[in-house]
């Protein structure tokens, strides 16, 4: 009777682990398509998310490209300069407003007979002087006012601008 214990017990134990793993291997095997179990997905799904992020990208080239134009900002936001490369040749017409700091280069101002102002040096600089590196010019109002590079030149700007060639 011992004996038959020894084998039954071990034998009972044996088939329920044989079925315990049968039956999670059948779950497996028969999951939904696009499930925990079985991520498949299906090409729509797969063109409905590159879309989404196409929206997204799309979305943040405006909003970047509304910024380096001359974005739409609210009391009390904080308008951040936009660093950028300007090639040889290269013609800035700024905005009313705008505020530009030459970092490097050489330019020259386009501008009436009052100029812009540089605001470090405390002094109006007129048409076709040269701008002083690392001083904020502000651009008093809109009427063609700009830079004229004479060399590449980086330069940081905040607000409206257009660069013509």
């Amino acid at each position: 009777m011992k004996k038959m214990k020894n084998i039954i017990y071990p034998a009972i134990i044996a088939v329920l682990a044989t079925f315990l793993v049968i039956s999670h291997l059948r779950a497996v095997a028969y999951a939904q398509p696009g499930t925990a179990h079985d991520p498949l997905v299906t090409q729509r799904y797969v063109d409905e998310r590159i879309a989404a992020l196409q929206t997204q990208i799309t979305a943040l080239q405006n909003q970047l490209q509304n910024h380096q134009g001359g974005g739409t900002y609210g009391p009390g936001q904080m308008v951040p300069f936009t660093a950028m490369f300007v090639p040889r040749g290269s013609t800035l017409i700024a905005e009313a407003g705008a505020e530009i700091i030459l970092r490097s280069g050489y330019a020259n101002i386009i501008a009436g007979p009052n100029g812009l102002v540089d605001v470090t040096a405390g002094r109006d600089v007129g048409n076709g002087q040269a701008v002083s590196r690392n001083h904020l010019m502000l651009v008093p109002v809109s009427d063609g006012r700009g830079l004229q590079f004479t060399t590449d030149a980086w330069l940081m700007i905040k607000g409206g601008f257009a660069i013509v060639n």
